[in-house]
């Protein structure tokens, strides 16, 4: 048993490492492919779980136990190779089925990426069952929960490597390189010591295969050129928050981040217009802050009044890179790179402004939804001096406003005004809004001429005044005074832009949601009641999880090195909470089972009354970072507790309990990524989410007590 028992470990361990690392690797692609908010990451997300599971249930119909051990190998070995095909199929196919420049809706991501996932998700998902089955035929004791916290090691361990190294130094196919050494390594130690010469010969003959395709080709620069046809890639840099790319095309110069355009050197209109409209407002503006967007060439547009200071702020240290590189940009004289989030900048800082530009995307995600609250806009009002103009931008109305860019451009004028006395929307290449408690004017044009400014585009040649009045009187009119007030912890912004980007393909906010309802309640219903406490758990911990970590990032600004952090913590609170629950608590019984439910509904409401607390205090940054580890140990910690006193308390066969368990959690996982970020929290804000948590839990807590 005991030499079994050293076999297995490091397979399993083995399972979750690949499974963690490919995971992310794969949902990185797939962002950088379909221009992602939270309703792709969900989607996407939530088709792994499903798949996983399905591979889980799969497994249970293999009954041929000679050959189990075999088959364990291949589908291990496997592993080292799909990742790296599954990222080539996801940019090759995709140009028989999608257009180029073609806007993706919510239809093509679930079935593209159901496609693409596919393999690699149903193998990974068969070997849980399949571990736990040969572990029961040589110890002939239900172990699930062990098997489940030894692949939540394996994750943690992916998370550790994947965090600390792979995104730091290495590109994609370097990394799945990498991965694809350790997998056949692995493997072929166990073949090798399982007395499986063929399958440790046939792993080593295609792993010479792949090795010899990475050596003949750049395989990064061929799918990064895929989705740039008939323009010459100049750079390519995969940095952590994003894939940059320089391209360039009949003499113009294109700046992408994530496939999506940031800023291209022949528009001239939008460097202008991003600088002047604000900048000619202030009588005398000394001190300019820029929050992201000097790939555009805005600095240079700001340099031409009598500034003292500009400091441009940029989480993404490749961008600041491109700025040296292509804009000659540095930290020297009156300008001051800094590499930062915006908000713990500004938190940090005792400047003062007379400008602030604000170039950062749209609302369309929560991450930068809290760049458009009351509480960013009061921060920013803070570093203000007296009469100090910002200025932000959204996407064109083109005269024309739908539903629901009228609601988002309301709700931002509506927050806006919580802080500043006056508010104009000037239309151009983007609806520019300016926000200051000074007077603000339309009279552009003129006011450059007056300011003696030299411009290509921005002056009475090409704007006329009386037209842009005109059209910001329309817009203002359109304002709808009763809009909602964003807020860090109620993002109706976010919303409302999940809203717009759904309207474009004709599908109604509210479709999605119930499709996930129906499909989530068939297998909750379904299920007994030790598994509807796995469901409720895998639910509860994921949407917990992303609390967690949307609220640090609202309350201390977004870290994204903090994210993977995050990610690992819970993977290890998962392996505590299922292989050391029993062992500390020597019994499990129903009563058990529904109080720790009862302590997960008590958990959820705690948390609303302790974010509101946090918000209020100043502490040390440590001890901050420090509270929320602890609040999502507790909480993983539990979620594996309840997962590994379920299985043991299930008297089914070992292989219908691992795969039913391991697919409801992963279901309830899947619908708690989904549900919760795109209409829980948009809608209720976090602290009723949190109470929908809590009754879901209190809920299976009851079911589960009944058979006490």
């Amino acid at each position: 048993m005991e030499k079994y028992k050293s076999n297995l470990r490091p397979a399993v361990i083995l399972s979750g490492f690949v499974a963690f690392v490919t995971q992310v690797i794969l949902l990185r692609e797939f962002l950088t492919f379909f221009n992602g908010n939270e309703l792709v990451i969900g989607v996407i997300l939530a088709n792994w779980m499903l798949l996983t599971g399905l591979g889980a249930y799969l497994a249970r119909f293999i009954k041929n136990n000679a050959k189990i051990t075999e088959l364990i190998l291949i589908l291990l070995g496997s592993l080292a190779f799909i990742p790296v095909i599954t990222v080539l199929e996801l940019h090759y196919l995709s140009r028989l089925f999608f257009n180029p420049g073609v806007m993706h809706g919510i239809t093509h991501v679930f079935y593209y990426s159901l496609l693409i996932l596919s393999p690699f998700c149903i193998i990974s998902g068969m070997l849980f069952t399949l571990f736990t089955g040969t572990f029961k035929d040589l110890s002939q004791d239900n172990r699930i929960g062990v098997i489940y916290a030894w692949e939540s090691i394996g994750s943690m361990i992916g998370g550790l490597v994947l965090n600390f190294v792979l995104i730091w130094f290495l590109s994609t196919f370097q990394s799945l390189y990498v991965v694809m050494i350790l997998i056949v390594f692995v493997t072929v130690f166990l073949s090798i010591k399982n007395q499986k010469l063929l399958i440790s010969g046939g792993l080593v003959f295609v792993f010479l295969l792949f090795s010899f395709l990475f050596l003949q080709n750049n395989l990064d620069k061929s799918i990064r050129e895929l989705s740039f046809p008939g323009q010459m890639v100049q750079y390519i840099d995969e940095t952590p928050y994003g894939i940059l790319a320089i391209t360039s095309q009949d003499g113009q110069v294109n700046y992408f981040e994530n496939n999506v355009l940031m800023a291209t050197s022949g528009d001239v209109a939008f460097r202008e217009e991003s600088a002047h409209f604000a900048m000619v407002q202030h009588k005398n503006p000394e001190s300019v802050l820029v929050l992201s967007g000097i790939v555009s060439g805005i600095m240079n547009e700001i340099k031409k009044y009598p500034v003292k200071q500009i400091d441009y702020v940029d989480v993404n240290p490749g961008i600041i890179r491109i700025a040296r590189e292509y804009f000659n940009e540095e930290s020297s004289g009156n300008v001051n790179l800094i590499k930062k989030d915006a908000i713990r900048y500004l938190k940090k800082t005792d400047k003062k402004y007379d400008v602030v530009i604000i170039h950062l995307p749209k609302p369309s995600t929560i991450q930068f939804n809290r760049f458009y609250t009351k509480e960013f806009f009061s921060l920013l009002k803070s570093k203000l001096n007296k009469n100090a103009i910002i200025s932000l931008s959204l996407p064109s109305s083109s005269n024309y406003l739908n539903d629901e860019a009228r609601k988002l451009i309301s709700i931002v004028h509506a927050t806006l005004k919580t802080q500043f006395k006056n508010i104009l929307i000037l239309p151009g290449t983007d609806d520019f809004i300016l926000a200051s408690d000074d007077n603000l004017s339309g009279d552009i044009a003129k006011q450059i001429q007056l300011k003696n400014i030299s411009t290509e585009y921005v002056n009475s040649f090409y704007i006329h005044d009386e037209l842009v009045i005109e059209r910001s009187k329309k817009i203002m009119n359109l304002i709808d005074l009763n809009a909602p007030v964003n807020t860090d912890f109620n993002p109706v912004c976010y919303q409302s832009q999940i809203k717009l980007w759904l309207s474009h393909f004709n599908l109604r906010y509210w479709i999605p949601a119930v499709l996930i309802i129906l499909f989530a309640g068939f297998f909750y219903i379904r299920a007994n009641s030790l598994n509807k406490a796995v469901f409720a758990a895998g639910f509860a911990g994921t949407s917990i999880e992303i609390v967690l970590l949307l609220v640090f990032q609202v309350l201390y600004g977004y870290v994204y090195f903090a994210a993977g952090i995050f990610i690992m913590i819970f993977m290890a609170g998962l392996a505590l909470g299922s292989l050391y629950w029993q062992k500390v608590f020597k019994q499990n019984t129903f009563k058990g089972l529904g109080k720790l439910q009862i302590l997960v509904a008590v958990f959820a409401l705690i948390l609303p009354v302790l974010f509101y607390f946090l918000k209020t205090i100043e502490t040390n940054e440590r001890i901050f970072f420090l509270v929320f580890i602890i609040l999502l140990l507790l909480i993983s910690i539990l979620t594996g507790a309840i997962f590994s006193v379920s299985t043991s308390l299930n008297k089914d066969h070992i292989e219908k309990t691992a795969s039913d368990a391991y697919g409801i959690d992963l279901i309830g996982a899947a619908t708690g990524a989904l549900f919760f970020s795109i209409y829980l929290v948009p809608i209720l804000g976090f602290g009723f989410s949190l109470v929908f948590i809590a009754l879901l839990s209190s809920l299976s807590a009851y079911f589960v007590l009944r058979k006490a």
